[in-house]
């Protein structure tokens, strides 16, 4: 009966052995449509991200705009007073954009650094 027994093990252990083989071969079509699969909806989570990060660049450039443009006004009133204090409007629109959450941070330190008697030249020739 033992041997028997330790036949059918044997058999068993055989099985497996023969079993591996197709099951590796599915486990490896299974990886290929995953990749295949994955690689579908990347690219259509793209296609449908691109509008968004398009309008997101949009707004990145019109913050860098409007950023140039209050830190050339400063510069030009500089330029045209011959005591130079740092303007109220220069003031107010680094307060304000620091609530906007994407202006860039680095930026407002920069407008800082101009606040805390800094040179508007150092930004404006950047």
């Amino acid at each position: 009966m033992i041997e028997q027994l330790k036949s059918k093990l044997k058999e068993l252990d055989l099985k497996k052995q023969e079993l591996q083989p197709k099951i590796d071969k599915i486990e490896e079509k299974k990886a290929e449509e995953i990749q295949e699969l994955n690689k579908k909806y990347d690219h259509m989570i793209q296609d449908v991200n691109i509008e968004v990060k398009d309008f997101e660049q949009n707004i990145m450039n019109d913050i860098i705009g409007l950023f140039s443009k209050t830190v050339m006004n400063e510069f030009d009133t500089k330029r045209s007073t011959s005591e130079y204090k740092v303007t109220q409007n220069f003031k107010e629109f680094r307060e304000k954009v620091s609530e906007i959450k994407l202006f860039p941070r680095d930026l407002i330190e920069r407008l800082d650094e101009v606040i805390d008697g800094g040179l508007i030249e150092n930004i404006a020739y950047d």
